[in-house]
């Protein structure tokens, strides 16, 4: 301080003169990931940097930190760690482009037309798994939160022991923007409107966006570090992340990936969506860049045809890696829902209601949730199958979908095709390429395809 005063003036006289129009800049402060052998040993590197640890990070064995750059520095010199990652907001989990092409813009107003496609969901749940409701397992929605009590959810469902990473603290997880909800309405079901994909499943609601549907890596890893660390207590089997963010780094170094690799390898099934940034090639988000996790993209409705094309949002494959993403599609477009009392969604986005006012939204957030409930039904059927065995069963179970020549949709756009769980339920074929069981999660996996391909 004394130093800094000093090069404002040469004179305590210039000084008291001088002192209010000091140009002197305060440090910036920069949110960080510092990683090293554990959570402990990098608290104390940022401590004797002088920075303040904000997350604890085990599961990465990393912590969260505010610094300054000068601290940056320093920590980036330091033989205890590991690296250093400056840590970004996610952009928002919002279900359309921020600013669409003419194709995705010709298909929302076209989709404003359109009704709900519940009924048609709910009687192929019907007709292909009528006994199995989801019970016995638990599915944790990390997303904006939940409020069972401003909609038609059944209380019976909601685990009251959830869980606000932005907090860190235990409950008070409601619902500001409503998106989270309405995910959970799709599994769920509400009221007498729609029975739910996996009624009975239980839902651990785990708040990490805040109220502009928006969150910090350093929540997210949070949040996925809560579910891993109490998934024996709630029995969660299923790990829903409905989110795009960047992929300026490799899965493997991306920290949010990491962690769920990690999730992943803890025995989760973890399912993240596709992302809505389609038609485009390599338009996958992460995590659903992630070649351990089942990416979802979003299956559109026909009435002729039923779920036969994918919605030109969802996004397409390969990855930066090579890898062909997303694993299966799943319906996504024109699933009505509940969302909480007063929530409020972003003013550009469409509010598209039915007649009972229930909102009908679109994406592959609504796919990614519709396929957590697909899966809690194949677990509850077959209760010891590991989250391999669930990736393999899904893909070799898949219907390829097909253009109107005959020609197959490309596996960028489909994966190995539309979720098939009738035939999911009667399949043993629990080998894949997709099956990584065994390798070591540390290790960079190369696909074969390229982005130009």
């Amino acid at each position: 301080m004394l130093k800094r005063i000093a090069q404002c003036a040469a004179t305590i006289l210039a000084m008291l003169l001088l002192l209010a129009g000091c140009t002197t800049q305060p440090p910036v402060s920069l949110t960080a990931i510092v990683f090293g052998n554990s959570a402990e040993v990098a608290t104390l590197a940022v401590e004797r940097a002088g920075g303040l640890v904000t997350h604890d990070l085990h599961l990465i064995k990393a912590v969260g930190a505010t610094i300054t750059d000068d601290q940056l520095s320093t920590l980036a010199a330091d033989d205890a760690l590991a690296r250093v990652v400056v840590a970004e907001s996610t952009p928002e989990n919002s279900k359309y482009r921020p600013t669409p092409d003419a194709e995705i813009t010709t298909w929302l107003q076209q989709s404003l037309s359109r009704p709900e496609v519940n009924n048609a969901l709910q009687s192929h749940l019907d007709s292909v798994a009528p006994t199995l409701t989801g019970r016995g397992v638990g599915i944790a929605l990390i997303d904006t939160g939940l409020s069972p009590w401003a909609t038609h959810l059944s209380g019976s469902a909601i685990d009251h022991h959830s869980f606000n990473a932005l907090t860190n603290t235990q409950g008070d997880v409601e619902d500001i923007t409503g998106h989270g909800t309405h995910l959970a309405s799709l599994i769920l079901g509400f009221g007498t409107h729609f029975r739910g994909v996996a009624p009975d499943a239980k839902i651990i609601a785990v708040k990490a966006f805040n109220q502009e549907d928006s969150a910090s890596t350093l929540d997210i890893i949070r949040a996925v570090q809560w579910v891993v660390d109490n998934k024996a207590n709630h029995n969660i089997r299923v790990l829903n992340l409905s989110i795009s963010a960047l992929t300026d780094l490799p899965y493997y170094l991306d920290p949010m990936n990491m962690a769920l690799t990690r999730a992943w390898n803890e025995g989760l099934v973890v399912v993240v969506s596709a992302g809505n940034e389609g038609p485009e090639a390599s338009s996958i988000t992460a995590p659903g860049n992630n070649p351990w996790l089942i990416t979802v993209g979003a299956a559109d409705y026909s009435e002729d045809s039923l779920w036969s094309s994918v919605a030109p949002f969802s996004g397409r494959g390969p990855t930066a890696t090579g890898h062909i993403k997303p694993d299966v599609i799943v319906p996504g477009t024109l699933l009505a829902g509940v969302r909480a009392a007063g929530s409020r969604r972003p003013a550009a986005e469409p509010d598209h209601r039915n007649p009972e006012g229930f909102w009908i939204a679109s994406g592959a957030s609504q796919a990614s949730a519709v396929a957590s409930g697909l899966i809690a039904l194949l677990l509850e059927a077959r209760p010891t199958l590991s989250n391999h065995d669930v990736k393999c069963i899904l893909a070799n179970s898949a219907s390829p979908l097909v253009t109107y020549t005959d020609e197959q949709v490309s596996p960028f756009a489909q994966g190995r095709g539309l979720l098939d769980l009738a035939a999911a339920l009667a399949s043993d074929a629990t080998d894949c390429p997709e099956r990584l069981e065994g390798i070591d999660p540390t290790v960079p996996l190369k696909g074969v395809f390229s982005s130009d391909e």
